[in-house]
């Protein structure tokens, strides 16, 4: 699938020329398509001057000669999404020329820039710019602007009166190759000829610059290609065996619930990516205040200084708790949040003189994270057993607070603290408790003097509450956030620490400081993100769509849990999961078969073995639900047990 997208520094700036010459001068071994048009058809003039050339209809056409989205207005009709035009990209045997209207920033719609497209759609840009006086200023403003948002052209032609200077400045600015090309004196097809054989030469260097770059579509299951090959060569992928059968899917673009792959397919994000994009996929608000930050801070330490991003995130942060005071201790992700937590735990008693109150009380299921301290509490024997001589003390106890007061009675006094994934155990395979549980098991802690711990890195905003812990009456010593804190964007996580933990370190022996950090603490870029996100969601609208999904989902019930093979369904905020009769726990080989099937339906997933389950981000549109949720059912029915 070798595609090729012409696009140009404005109106007028040359695509349309660019496109007919070069069809006109390799009319046999290359297609054409304008997807969108108004005013005169450009594929019907290239058809007319270029009769051999391999045009394919345009999806959309408005009569005026105005952009497309007010053409279409004053037609009374509908502009196609950018999905359903990357959806209808013509199957071509040969590579394929696609023209774009206007420029790279021209309204696709009345919400959406025409950039989205290009982000989205797998190919390369070729960038038009006219040879007009400002030709230079023009192109590298325009090279700028795709640069930003992660798009890169492959060449640069210039469009017009031969322009040694412009040709030379944009080269030297932009490292690109550079061409040049002018009108046709005869717009004609008799004309259009004379000019490829007056131009041939740069014709054929811009073709041979051409072939020579990697097709961006075949990189994906072609096992000869350059960048899968090396990636299995090189990368060492998270919770995967080094010799696998499935190489990983190349990922191009990610926008709202949708990822595009570079072999053109675009499917669901089912699982928000483990669990971290919130909102969607490079939602605009959060993209556009990474792009602000970056132009001002890129990162400085966080030991003896700091910033105005980190301020506003904690401050944001401290709001959404019902403490008074309490403090914000950055870190990286989730295993880190709990690390911290369970240090200041302990590092609290020590400095009370009780420095027995070594044993941290952990639940059947839980996972906390990889680092060593979580892994202690985590206690799972696939992930973590061989390391067991390595592990502190932990008492692992059934989520029942019957069971949790029965050994506290006997050894509160040696109990640093208890941690609990509030309502849902995620990677333990979304195990589910109820609220009244949450509670008592909390007000046992307070009972006892222990401190609690919340886990809320995968848990917070997905169960309809900010934070899990609200749905009943409960107030953490500590809650541990990290995944969505930043919406998804960039690797952050915190530590909330109560106000009554706080004052125990509030002394000026600097001996009893707590000596944690590390050297991206409090990263700009990231709490940056953590208050914008913060402040969306406080405007609320991410639980009118929490509540939508959890509703689709509880309507799905019935019809997943009618299944063979299908044990219990369940469903919390946005999160379904289903457990399946088979063996081998997240070892179990129906997994990757679940996988595999949802993927040839548009989705994806990855199953906790015999648990499949679903969390898509907030945007997920009811159709998209209803794509999982026929993906999963489907995938269960043709489970082979063989």
């Amino acid at each position: 699938m070798n595609r090729w997208l012409v696009v140009g520094t404005d109106t007028d700036a040359g695509k349309s020329t660019f496109c007919t010459l070069f069809l006109a001068a390799h009319a046999t071994s290359w297609s054409y398509w304008k997807p969108v048009e108004s005013g005169d058809s450009d594929s019907e003039k290239i058809s007319r001057l270029v009769p051999d050339a391999n045009v394919f209809p345009r999806h959309f056409h408005a009569p005026a000669a105005l952009a497309p989205v007010l053409a279409a207005r004053l037609a009374g009709k509908q502009l196609p999404t950018i999905d359903e035009v990357i959806q209808a990209v013509p199957k071509s045997h040969l590579p394929l020329l696609i023209e774009s209207f206007g420029s790279p920033l021209s309204p696709w719609d009345e919400k959406t820039l025409q950039i989205e497209f290009l982000q989205h759609l797998s190919a390369h840009l070729i960038l038009c710019v006219n040879s007009t006086v400002g030709a230079v200023g023009r192109c590298l403003q325009t090279l700028n602007v795709l640069q930003n948002m992660n798009l890169a052209a492959s060449i640069v032609v210039i469009i017009g009166e031969h322009d040694p200077f412009a040709e030379e400045q944009i080269k030297h600015h932009s490292r690109l190759p550079v061409f040049s090309l002018q009108y046709p004196t005869d717009w004609s097809a008799t004309g259009v000829q004379e000019s490829v054989i007056l131009q041939k030469r740069t014709l054929e260097e811009i073709a041979t610059n051409i072939s020579e770059m990697i097709p961006v579509g075949q990189v994906a299951d072609d096992p000869s290609d350059r960048l899968g090959q090396l990636d299995r060569d090189i990368v060492w992928h998270p919770y995967t065996p080094l010799v696998v059968d499935e190489p990983p899917l190349l990922v191009r673009a990610a926008k709202n619930e949708y990822l595009y792959l570079a072999d053109g397919r675009r499917i669901i994000d089912a699982i928000s990516s483990w669990w971290t994009t919130f909102h969607g996929h490079c939602q605009p608000e959060l993209m556009e205040t990474l792009r602000r930050t970056t132009h001002k801070i890129d990162h400085v330490m966080f030991a003896g200084l700091t910033h105005e991003p980190a301020i506003a995130a904690a401050d944001r942060l401290l709001k959404t708790t019902k403490w008074n005071g309490g403090r914000v201790f950055f870190s990286d992700n989730g295993s880190t949040a709990v690390e911290v937590a369970m240090k200041m735990a302990y590092q609290y008693w020590h400095m009370q003189d009780q420095a027995q109150r070594t044993t941290f009380i952990t639940f059947e299921n839980s996972y906390h994270g990889d680092t060593f301290g979580a892994m202690s509490i985590s206690r799972d024997p696939v992930f973590f057993g061989r390391f067991e001589p390595f592990f502190f003390d932990v008492k692992q106890i059934p989520v029942d607070p019957a069971a949790l007061e029965e050994f506290l009675a006997t050894h509160h006094e040696h109990c640093a603290g208890l941690i609990l994934e509030p309502l849902v155990q995620g990677a333990g395979g979304m195990k589910m408790h109820s609220p009244e549980t949450l509670k008592q098991i909390a007000e046992l802690a307070n009972k006892y003097g222990v401190l609690f711990i919340a886990d809320e890195v995968m848990t917070g905003g997905r169960t309809g509450k900010m934070w899990a812990h609200q749905n009943c009456e409960v107030v953490p010593d500590f809650i541990c956030s990290g995944k969505i804190i930043t919406g998804g964007v960039l690797p952050m996580a915190v530590t909330l620490v109560n106000s009554r933990v706080c004052e125990q370190f509030c002394i000026a022996d600097r001996t009893k400081t707590f000596f944690h950090g590390h050297s991206y603490t409090a990263n700009p870029l990231g709490c940056a993100l953590i208050a914008k996100n913060l402040e969306i969601m406080v405007r609320g609208e991410w639980l009118r769509d929490s509540k939508r999904i959890e509703a689709k989902w509880l309507a799905s019930v019935p019809r997943l849990a009618a299944l063979p093979h299908v044990h219990d369904v369940r469903v919390c905020g946005t999160i379904i999961a289903l457990d399946l009769q088979f063996p081998g726990g997240y070892l179990a080989s129906i997994g990757p078969q679940i996988r595999r099937k949802c993927l040839a339906d548009g989705v994806w997933i990855r199953p906790l073995g015999n648990v499949v389950y679903a969390m898509p981000p907030l945007c997920t549109s009811d159709s998209s639900l209803e794509q999982i949720a026929t993906a999963m059912e489907r995938s269960i029915k043709e489970i082979n047990i063989n």
